[in-house]
């Protein structure tokens, strides 16, 4: 069975194969429409002619991708309109682009005889630009100087059959068509200069149009020289250079007034989530072809702006950096980007480390402090255990009832032995905790331990079917939660405290709630991993439990923060 070819497939084929000899092909058919002129139907026809292969030529949109039916409807209709509507104007501004874009290539090639080829195309444009266009367009031109177009018109066919015959190089086929587009604009603006400023020169000076056209180019050369030397001066100072590349590695002002903001918000912001997320809002506001950011460091992340069009992601672990941009980023854009992204990522790794500083500061803190405390507590404890001997010895006086008496002996006894297991701790500090002891024993030495006036005490399910608990692990959690609810209540006289044992057949809960204001999320944010301000203590108390719950397969959390209901739990981690 013959295979076939799709018509997509075909175009696609002539393009890649055949590409030079279709821009012969262009180029001759443009040299039809110039010889028999643009009112003649005729040359219409070649034009469109002209265009469908133009199409086929063009370096822009590869020939395998599909192009969507309104894009379409609009070429057809604009072909239309041009090919009703064509004079010679309209060819010396088509000419004037088609010489930019061929322009473009013609640096693209180390070759030199493809750099050849492209430069023959250049100069069969420009050529025709000038002897056969401008003096359509221009009627005075035509009956001065009729041996130009003469010359014109003679040397046009020359051009294409030495371009025909220069010899093709393979590895040119295989390299991406591409066009440097301000060699393109270069070259259009250019041009422009030349046409417009010969016929000035002829209208203001009244010389010829041959001698005008030589004048401009002598003009634009000295231009240029000037232009070079300025560039680069070589006098032991700065050129245009200098400053043109100043402008190309800062992509313009936007990105110098964000890397002051920046640079300024890094003084003014310590934490280094809300670092980040202010300077993507800075990004999104100042950078005009950005639309939105998305960052991720750790468990924390976030987003601002409008998360559309192109993502360009960047990793600087453990920061990553999503930048959605209006349009695909350029190769120097993307690495300006990836710049930028570096340096917010410096800034934050800086923040991470003042924070943990911080963080040991605040350990050197507790550690010296509990050596000061060691001592102390060594001396009443000594105390406590002669008041303990004498309580055991002595009968009961006169005066003194036996239910006071009975509790001072079981109590003395009990503090005293939480203040050795206290100052075996502080002498060599451990995270393991005790063994483990029934939850109904554990939950009420707690509630002996607190007024139920003060505090709600409540189980949900069977204590007899809980398993047991590490007592020390939940005293150290279960009061700081208390103490904290405490505190809170000091400050809000009337707040209700309920203290939750959720209890099933293979795990154990706790919950502490209340009923006052929500705790801020800033501060929320950072309860557990770290010390947060406090104005009771050192802000530690909640970060030591997390830490030494870790190691026992359970973890802290703030379950509720709502006003009226603030709920803090201790519970088994996640299978």
């Amino acid at each position: 069975m013959t295979p076939t070819i799709s018509a997509a497939g075909f175009a696609t084929r002539i393009a890649v194969r055949w590409r030079r000899q279709l821009l012969v092909a262009v180029l001759a058919l443009m040299l039809g429409v110039l010889v028999l002129g643009p009112a003649s139907p005729l040359a219409r026809t070649l034009f469109v002619a002209h265009l469908g292969l133009f199409l086929l030529w063009q370096p822009f949109v590869r020939m395998d991708q599909r192009v969507e039916l309104p894009i379409l409807v609009m070429t057809f209709a604009l072909v239309a309109l041009v090919a009703v509507a064509l004079n010679a104007w309209l060819l010396v501004v088509w000419i004037a682009l088609l010489a930019g874009v061929v322009g473009g290539k013609v640096f693209l090639y180390e070759s030199r005889w493809s750099k050849l080829f492209y430069l023959l195309a250049l100069l069969w444009l420009i050529a025709a630009l000038l002897l056969l266009t401008i003096p359509t367009a221009v009627p005075q031109i035509v009956n001065t100087e009729a041996l130009v177009i003469t010359i014109g018109r003679m040397a046009a066919p020359v051009v294409l059959l030495l371009m025909l015959v220069l010899p093709a190089e393979r590895e040119v086929d295989s390299q991406p068509e591409v066009v440097d587009f301000v060699y393109s604009v270069i070259v259009v603006l250019l041009l422009a200069v030349l046409v417009l400023g010969s016929l000035v020169i002829m209208v203001l000076a009244g010389h010829r149009y041959i001698e005008a056209v030589l004048e401009m180019l002598l003009a634009i050369g000295v231009g240029l020289l000037i232009l070079a030397w300025v560039w680069n001066p070589h006098a032991g100072m700065a050129g245009v250079s200098t400053v043109f590349s100043r402008y190309l590695m800062s992509v313009g002002m936007p990105v110098e007034q964000w890397l002051h903001a920046l640079a300024d918000l890094a003084q003014r912001q310590d934490d280094p989530d809300d670092f980040v997320a202010e300077a993507a809002g800075d990004m999104v506001e100042r950078l005009p072809w950005v639309t939105g950011v998305e960052w991720q460091a750790g468990a924390t992340g976030g987003s601002c702006g409008a998360l559309r069009g192109s993502c360009s992601e960047f990793t600087y672990a453990p920061l990553v950096v999503r930048i959605h941009t209006r349009y695909p980023l350029s190769p120097s854009l993307t690495w300006h980007f990836a710049l930028l992204a570096q340096l917010l990522s410096e800034f934050h790794a800086d923040k991470l480390r003042a924070r943990q500083l911080k963080r040991m500061t605040y350990v050197e803190a507790i550690h010296e402090t509990g050596a000061r405390l060691t001592h102390d507590v060594k001396n009443l404890l000594q105390s406590l255990r002669t008041l303990c001997t004498a309580a055991q010895g002595e009968p009961a006086e006169e005066g003194v009832s036996s239910e006071f008496t009975a509790l001072l002996r079981r109590q003395l006894p009990a503090i005293t032995d939480r203040l050795g297991q206290t100052l075996d701790k502080l002498q060599a500090p451990r995270l393991e905790s005790d063994a483990s002891v029934p939850v109904a024993n554990w939950w009420d030495d707690l509630r002996s331990r607190h007024r139920p006036a003060a505090i709600e005490f409540g189980v949900e399910g069977e204590l007899a079917a809980a398993p047991p608990v590490p007592p020390a692990l939940f005293d150290l959690v279960i009061e700081n939660f208390i103490a904290n609810a405490l505190d809170k209540r000091a400050g809000s006289p009337g707040l209700k405290i309920a203290v939750t044992l959720r209890v099933a057949s293979e795990s154990v809960g706790v919950d502490v709630c209340d009923d006052g204001k929500a705790v801020p999320p800033p501060l929320a944010r950072d309860l557990f991993r770290g010390p947060v301000p406090s104005e009771t203590g050192m802000g530690i108390g909640l970060y030591q439990a997390a830490r030494a719950v870790e190691a026992g397969g359970f973890e802290l959390g703030l379950a509720i923060n709502e006003p009226g209901r603030v709920c803090f739990r201790l519970a088994p981690k996640p299978r």
